[in-house]
């Protein structure tokens, strides 16, 4: 993302009711995603279409097969190791940028999740 479009961001995140600092801090984390996603961390995995609410798994082999995964933070991996058969609630931050509901401090590519088959009773 260049200065322009940095900027353009920051200042609809702004509109939306985020502070100044909050809103640099949003953008930051979006460029640093977009980055992590074109380029550097191995194969892409093609993005995968999924609604606000929807309930989704994370594909823990795929993410550990990444380049990049052993230079991850450790509290990042210990989440991912922990959420094994962990069913979230998807979060739509942009595009295909993905939160969970329960867990805002994550944020994935969805091409690195999966849709989970709920029973519905």
């Amino acid at each position: 993302m260049n200065r322009k479009q940095r900027r353009a961001l920051e200042q609809k995140v702004k509109r939306n009711g985020f502070t100044e600092q909050n809103a640099k801090e949003y953008v930051k984390l979006i460029n640093n995603a977009s980055a992590i996603i074109n380029g550097g961390v191995g194969d892409i995995t093609p993005p995968k279409p999924f609604n606000e609410g929807d309930k989704i798994l994370l594909d823990i082999p795929k993410i550990q097969a990444r380049k990049n995964y052993n230079r991850m933070s450790d509290k990042y991996k210990e989440f991912v190791e922990s959420s094994e058969g962990v069913v979230f609630t998807a979060h739509v931050e942009q595009n295909n940028l993905i939160s969970m509901q329960e867990n805002p401090t994550w944020l994935f590519w969805s091409g690195d999740l999966n849709r989970a088959e709920v029973e519905e009773t």
